[in-house]
């Protein structure tokens, strides 16, 4: 992996490492005149939309550490800059430099988007990782570099902050297509149809409509039983967030869109491996 630097709005190679970040054994921290000048950027080198839902809470808990700060987040013409040559690591986004307008857009503790930032950006990359404890959460380890104790991030799990505009058009979209209790079901590109049945298991044991969306027809997958209340695959992204965080339940293979939603709601997910590792998240009901 490249550990990457970001300064005067440009990205450079650092060094090719092993893991990315700083062992609990041989710290780093921020330094401390940046935190004096109380100016923030929370920025993320990946660009799926899960990659910035689980660390949709940092602003909100930078402004609990320090009151008087300002949180900034990396506008869309300020990430198309930093990272389109790298554009096709994320191939499920017609444009991925937009998921963090998904997932930070109304926000009361983001100050503004902005275009450009004068000197470094300490991003994602910085981290205190424990090799001992492979499932920290990685907000957890950005935060320790931050110089955060452990009592100041245990709230920690995504949050998300929906218009009045973007509620009234999910509620109406729920009232035409269920009774009020639904779920939602997600298999992505990565799921495979073959799996260990436990999606399976959760959907026969929740008999209620699932708005739904797939990677391939439904009907072509191992979930074609449902109830289907909605196909979301031309919902916006940000409704889908909202229908997601007023289900029963939603029901998945790991995906950054669930993850995003498991503060408001039961979210069963089956994972991409054995450990975690750093996209653990506390509350997710993991079908390990």
């Amino acid at each position: 992996m490249i550990f990457w630097r970001v300064y005067d709005n440009q990205l450079y190679d650092v060094d090719m490492v092993n893991k990315l970040g700083f062992s609990v054994s041989d710290p780093s921290y921020m330094p401390d005149e940046y935190l004096e000048k109380q100016e923030f950027v929370v920025l993320r080198t990946a660009q799926g939309l899960g990659d910035w839902g689980i660390i949709s809470a940092m602003p909100r808990l930078l402004k609990e550490k320090y009151p008087n700060c300002k949180v900034y987040v990396p506008s869309i013409k300020l990430l198309q800059h930093l990272f389109d040559k790298h554009k096709s690591m994320w191939p499920s986004w017609g444009n991925p430099f937009e998921n963090s307008q998904h997932i930070f857009k109304n926000n009361p503790y983001v100050d503004d988007f902005v275009d450009s930032v004068d000197g470094d950006i300490f991003h994602d990359h910085y981290r205190i990782y424990d090799t001992e404890n492979s499932e920290t959460p990685l907000i957890q380890q950005i935060l320790k570099f931050w110089q955060f104790n452990k009592n100041e991030y245990e709230d920690y799990q995504p949050e998300l902050y929906f218009t009045d505009e973007e509620i009234h058009f999910g509620d109406a979209v729920i009232k035409e297509h269920t009774n009020g209790k639904f779920g939602t079901l997600l298999l992505s590109d990565r799921y495979k149809s073959k799996t260990n049945g436990k999606i399976e298991e959760v959907l026969k044991d929740n008999d209620i409509p699932y708005f739904y969306w797939t990677s391939v027809p439904i009907k072509e997958t191992s979930c074609n039983f449902i109830k289907k209340a909605l196909d979301l695959r031309h919902i916006h992204p940000r409704i889908q967030l909202y229908i997601k965080s007023k289900a029963e339940l939603n029901v998945g293979n790991q995906c950054g869109v669930n993850d995003s939603v498991c503060r408001y709601t039961k979210t069963y997910t089956v994972p991409r491996s054995s450990d975690l590792r750093e996209n653990f998240i506390k509350g997710q009901i993991y079908l390990r």
